[in-house]
């Protein structure tokens, strides 16, 4: 049963629906009708599709249903990918495809969760309405329909501040730069790179705002913050005799940047979450469902079931007075992070929470299913989540066959409290398949894994091409086999006579002479020149450059090991060249373009100053990361077109100008030289191209003939050793 729009007032759903059409396909949109299904009895989503007369017919429950069903059309028979980027277009046939037989789906699980705190950081600090609506747009489109909603908190701790008796001056000086604010929010870090400027908290009050009232219209339920007991130490004047600790030092930051802790047993914690969820809820309206994570990467004073049990009871006790209707959502990531949360801690802590008032985000399940360790989450709700990426780090990662193994265990043994599916990604990567896929898995299935990679190769081409499909079998049966994790190619590494460092490593979980014959494939194929295939012929050659790079320069420090100065020489110069070659392939793909993140930083800015703090802010989380020597080095690195070329590169020429001198180099005296440039790369100021440059396709084509020989040689050789 189905209520067609028309009669008076247009329905809501069906009006959101219409627009998301209209941005994403506007030249199908005046061919596609949406109409609303009637409530089923279980209140599960679902949609169907059918083309009746000269129009399809998306129907759904609510407007994300209809989103999903309009994603459906476009996967498997426009057989387009629509990007989470908004420079990305999206590439639909001339004539719409027709759907021949109706076509019908529902939902398996209720919850649909994307994003992470440092989403926030990595990817999305200097996003204006243009790319945060190419992403909801996105997220309706595979189902999310739980986005985390942090942005613009700040504006709403300034006024609770203020009413607290902090001075503007004082509140300024607490908050981070923008790129840091997630590990602010999230009670690592206060103060760096600060103080915030009042046009950018204004701006993302504005911004929330717009973000919100989509989100809304398109059927999510955004989360938003509530007070996990994060506090300005200046608060300790004005409440000397609160309850108020100095928290544990995180990533490396000097002891003036570590934060404060308000115990949630203390009257004035209640009194916080009230002012804050007021005055936010004045500036936001509320969905009722509240982040809260006191407990991140820090160190408590007591490790015991009582004290744990008092906390988790007193947050949401103080969430439940301020707002009845409250639902408290807590990422896991500590259960699994710091080992001192012990099976009974942990119980002790959830039980705390009454009912199904504690939702908990299963934060890294390709990793470690806490679930598993948690007997279901003592009976809770939980949502299974697939992180993928850390720091935006650009190397091909994931596990798709292990994931939908673990999905399907899930969904056999998880019990009836798992009600969820997720992505908590740190950044968008260069595996976006990875994401839609396990949303995908929240809905029922029309193809198995290999039908549906087949699938993906298809609207990736734009056709079906025999060479594309194969390229992408090769990806899943042979690449995409190892979870995903902290990890870069050599390329990024502060170099050092290793050939690796903390975050960067030539290791790899596959045979790169199988990402070689992916490469081929792609050379051998005729795309539609879509977007999604010139994405795939940049970011497949470039991850098999890197992968030989790592390696090339593991035998170039051999070399110098063994005092044979001509071939460090002849390494050093060739491993220049790929580092030029890289930059020039990723210089013509849109995503790749450390111009554009820089450019789109300085445009937050109102005066010459402001630009210049924000250029600052956006090379630092890349690179130095919290400053000078800090531990976190390079965690967000990247291989952009410009951060390759004038980064990467010069730290690269550095060290091999020390190979070439004789002798392997004084690697404290390296480390420092390095460091020293790295800093002053920071304080730079330049521009970079912000827009791709090139044609992907030759140069996917002229650089395979140029390197496929020697990287086969090179492994073949490799292998025989």
């Amino acid at each position: 049963v189905s209520l067609p729009a028309g009669c008076g007032r247009p329905d809501a759903d069906v009006a959101a629906a219409q627009g998301l059409a209209g941005r994403i396909v506007p030249g199908y949109a005046s061919k596609i009708r949406f109409e609303k299904l009637a409530p089923a009895a279980d209140s599960t989503d679902r949609f169907e599709l059918e083309t009746v007369g000269r129009k399809l017919v998306v129907r759904g429950n609510n407007a994300n249903s209809m989103a999903v069903g309009l994603n459906h059309f476009l996967k498997y028979y426009a057989r387009t990918s629509v990007s989470w980027f908004a420079d990305q277009p999206v590439e639909v046939p001339a004539e719409m495809p027709v759907v021949e037989e109706k076509v019908a789906h529902s939902a398996l699980l209720d919850d649909r969760f994307f994003l992470n705190y440092c989403t926030f950081g990595y990817t999305m600090v200097w996003w204006q309405w243009r790319d945060w609506e190419r992403l909801i747009d996105w997220m309706a489109l595979n189902g999310v329909n739980m986005p985390l909603a942090i942005t613009g908190q700040e504006a709403v701790w300034q006024r609770v501040w203020r009413r607290m008796g902090l001075t503007d001056e004082q509140i300024s000086a607490y908050f981070t730069g923008p790129a840091h604010l997630p590990w602010h929010r999230m009670s690592n870090v206060d103060g760096w790179d600060g103080p915030l400027p009042q046009g950018w908290i204004d701006g993302q009050e504005t911004l929330q705002k717009r973000i919100l009232e989509r989100e809304r219209s398109l059927g999510m339920t955004p989360v938003l913050p509530a007070f996990a007991g994060h506090v300005p130490a200046v608060l300790k004047t004005r409440y000397p005799e609160a309850d108020i600790m100095t928290m544990s030092s995180w990533g490396g930051f000097e002891d003036k940047y570590r934060c404060s802790f308000l115990s949630p047993t203390d009257p004035l914690f209640a009194e916080i979450q009230r002012e804050f969820l007021a005055e936010q809820t004045r500036l936001y309206g509320t969905d009722h469902i509240y982040g809260a994570d006191p407990l991140n990467e820090v160190q408590l004073p007591r490790w015991d079931a009582e004290y744990l049990a008092s906390v988790a009871g007193h947050i949401y006790s103080s969430l439940a007075e301020a707002d009845p209707e409250a639902v408290w959502l807590q990422m896991t990531w500590h259960f699994y992070y710091d080992k001192e949360w012990t099976d009974a801690l942990r119980e002790a802590f959830m039980r705390a929470v009454p009912g199904d008032r504690l939702v908990s985000l299963d934060y890294y399940c390709e990793n470690t299913e806490v679930w598993r360790m948690t007997d279901r989450y003592y009976g809770k709700p939980y949502i299974w989540c697939y992180l993928g990426n850390f720091g935006g780090n650009t190397m091909l990662a994931g596990d798709v066959k292990d994931v939908s193994r673990k999905l399907d265990r899930a969904y056999a043994e998880a019990g009836r409290n798992f009600v969820g599916i997720g992505c908590t990604l740190e950044g968008l990567d260069v595996n976006p398949f990875m994401y839609e896929y396990v949303l995908d898995r929240a809905w029922t299935q029309l193809y198995d894994d290999a039908g549906w990679i087949d699938r993906l190769a298809d609207r990736h081409s734009g056709r079906i091409d025999v060479h594309y499909r194969q390229a992408w079998r090769i990806l899943y049966d042979k690449i995409y086999c190892a979870p995903s994790g902290n990890r870069s190619a050599a390329v990024c590494a502060r170099p050092n006579m290793k050939g690796r460092s903390k975050w960067s490593s030539p290791h790899l979980d596959y045979d790169n002479r199988d990402l070689l014959r992916v490469w081929e494939q792609l050379t051998l194929a005729r795309p539609e020149r879509t977007a999604s295939s010139r994405f795939d012929c940049v970011n497949i050659p470039r991850q098999c450059l890197e992968n030989y790079f790592g390696n090339l320069n593991e035998r170039c420090i051999a070399a110098c090991r063994g005092g044979d100065r001509e071939t460090v020489a002849r390494l050093s110069a060739r491993l220049l060249e790929l580092l030029d070659d890289i930059d020039r392939l990723v210089a013509a793909d849109a995503y790749f373009l450390l111009g554009k993140w820089i450019a789109d930083a300085r445009s937050m800015g109102t005066t010459p100053a402001e630009r210049n703090y924000f250029e600052r802010d956006a090379r630092n989380i890349l690179t130095t990361w919290g400053g000078r020597g800090y531990s976190l080095n390079d965690y967000a690195n990247r291989t952009w077109s410009g951060l390759v070329s004038d980064y990467y590169k010069e730290r690269w020429r550095r060290f091999y100008d020390r190979l070439q001198s004789g002798g392997e180099p004084d690697e404290d005296a390296l480390l420092q030289e390095l460091q020293d440039f790295e800093w002053e790369w920071v304080g730079r100021k330049g521009r970079y191209a912000e827009r791709p440059r090139g044609d992907a396709f030759r140069l996917c084509r002229s650089l395979y003939t140029k390197y496929a020989a020697e990287i086969g040689r090179f492994y073949t050789e490799k292998t025989e050793r």
